[in-house]
This record gives C-alpha cells, sequence and structure tokens, in this order.
C-alpha cells in the first residue's frame, strides 16, 4: 500500500514538473520580438552607409508591427573616461529614435545608455568595435493588416499613372550654382515606400558625370513626401538618392542628404502625389 501511494505522488511529481516546463516553454516560444544591433564608428554617434540602410530596412519592418515596447540600449567600448562614454552611448541611442521613431512610435521607447558598462566583448584592440553599438529590442503583438493593406493599395493605384515615361534629364554647368534647386520630377518612388520607380535610376545615371566633373561642390539632397506624415521616409527618400549616387563613383564629401516630410509641397497642397520627390540644392 505505501509502495503504492509513493509511485502515486512520484508519478504526481513528474507529471508537474511536465506542466512547468511546457508552460514555460510555451511562453518563451511566443515571445514576439525583434532585435537589431546597429554599430558606430570610433568614438561617432552617426552611422555610415551600410548601417543607414540596414537602419531603412529596419523601419520599412517596423511599420509592419504593432508594438508593445521598443528597447534601445546604448553602448561604448572603454576608450576614454566613463562620464564621455556614458554621453556617446545617449548620443548614439538619439541617433536611432531619430531614424526608428515616428508619431505612433516615440512613446513606446525605453532608452537604456550603458556606456562602456556591460560590453558585449572584451575591450581589445581586435574586438572592442563590437561594443560600440546600440542595440534594439522592439517587442510587438502582432501585425497591422489594416495599415498594410492601405499602403498595398496605394502603390496599386498610383503605379502606373507614376512610372517615368521619359529619362530626359537637362542639367547644365550652368544650373550648378550656389542656391540653385534642381528638380528631378523624373525621379519617383512608389507609396509609402523609398523603392525607385522605373526609369528614375535611369535619371540620376545621366547627372553622374556632371557631378563627378565638379567635386568642388557642395550638394543637399531634399527627400519630401506627399499624402502623410512620415519624417522618416523623407529621409529614406533622400538618402535612396544619396547611395544610388555614391555607388556610381560619385564624392559623398560632396553630398548631403535631408528630409523634409510633407512641410515643403511645391504642388499645391501635401495630397498631390508631384510632392513625392527628391531635389539637388546646391549649397
Amino acid at each position: 500500500m505505501k509502495f503504492t501511494s509513493y509511485m502515486y505522488m512520484r508519478k504526481l511529481l513528474l507529471l508537474s514538473v511536465l506542466i512547468y516546463f511546457s508552460v514555460l516553454s510555451f511562453g518563451q516560444g511566443t515571445k514576439k520580438k525583434f532585435t537589431r544591433d546597429f554599430y558606430f564608428d570610433y568614438a561617432s554617434y552617426e552611422l555610415d552607409s551600410l548601417e543607414l540602410i540596414k537602419a531603412n530596412k529596419f523601419v520599412s519592418v517596423l511599420n509592419r508591427f504593432d508594438f508593445v515596447i521598443i528597447e534601445v540600449i546604448g553602448h561604448t567600448d572603454s576608450d576614454g573616461s566613463s562620464k564621455a562614454n556614458m554621453a556617446l552611448s545617449k548620443k548614439r541611442i538619439e541617433t536611432i529614435t531619430q531614424l526608428l521613431g515616428n508619431e505612433e512610435r516615440d512613446s513606446l521607447f525605453k532608452v537604456s545608455p550603458k556606456g562602456e558598462n556591460e560590453p558585449l566583448v572584451p575591450n581589445t584592440d581586435s574586438t572592442k568595435h563590437k561594443n560600440r553599438r546600440v542595440t534594439v529590442i522592439a517587442h510587438y503583438s502582432g501585425k497591422k493588416g489594416a495599415k498594410k493593406k492601405v499602403i498595398k493599395q496605394e502603390v496599386i493605384a498610383v503605379n502606373e499613372p507614376e512610372i517615368a515615361t521619359s529619362t530626359e534629364v537637362k542639367i547644365k554647368k550652368e544650373d550648378l550654382v550656389s542656391g540653385k534647386t534642381i528638380d528631378l520630377p523624373m525621379v519617383q518612388f512608389y507609396g509609402g515606400t523609398d523603392m525607385f520607380l522605373p526609369g528614375s535610376e535611369d535619371v540620376l545615371r545621366d547627372i553622374v558625370p556632371l557631378l563627378k566633373a565638379n567635386p568642388e561642390l557642395k550638394i543637399e539632397i531634399a527627400g519630401h513626401i506627399c499624402c502623410g506624415n512620415d519624417m522618416n521616409l523623407s529621409i529614406a527618400r533622400a538618402f535612396k538618392v544619396f547611395d544610388f549616387l555614391v555607388s556610381q563613383g560619385v564624392s559623398r564629401k560632396m553630398l548631403r542628404y535631408e528630409g523634409y516630410n510633407n512641410t515643403q509641397p511645391k504642388y499645391g497642397n501635401i495630397m498631390d502625389i508631384r510632392n513625392r520627390r527628391v531635389e539637388l540644392r546646391v549649397l
């Protein structure tokens, strides 16, 4: 009788343990989050072009989900004073939140500057570059089905009328004078994205020789949007042109890019799709 009771209790205990670990495993398996690391150069709080591309792609992912909280954790290597490193980690966090944020997400950021504390790897000459980073952990509850559908419909609705039908561009050296704004009406984007419409890259290729022949110039690439309020998208469109020109051999030292959201409509009200544009401004 005692043996039977002992076996029963043992089975009950074993079953309880199995249930506990099953629930624990299920809870861990249903956690929904994206984790990204963004890396910085020595003593810098600005992202290079490759990290900017990664950040812009991450924004396109974030736009498709509903988030609960977004942790942004800043780190540095151990060079310099701990006070300076803490300040640098805060600036790196600010860079990332400005790139990833919008009206909806800004209130969800939980920032944690760590400075040189909690290094990922030893701060040796060969590995400490990995500690110059910001880690983003974005916890989400699900996809934004409705928002995604709206963007998709916008692309379908404006796709055909917006396709560049001509890639002719008439820019002369005489146009490259300080204060001059150069329109690029045939450089166009799919609605809600920084993706070029067909023909846009051909237009930009045509102006590459002129820019390469005048490397002393300073030119701002100005990005604009229509039909909404999204600073990050205007920056992403300007960066798209910047990155393409650099990839074609134009000196990055002569270029800078800036986003202006919907604050500078050129065609009527901000809902005019022609305001979805990029301009070159000779500084």
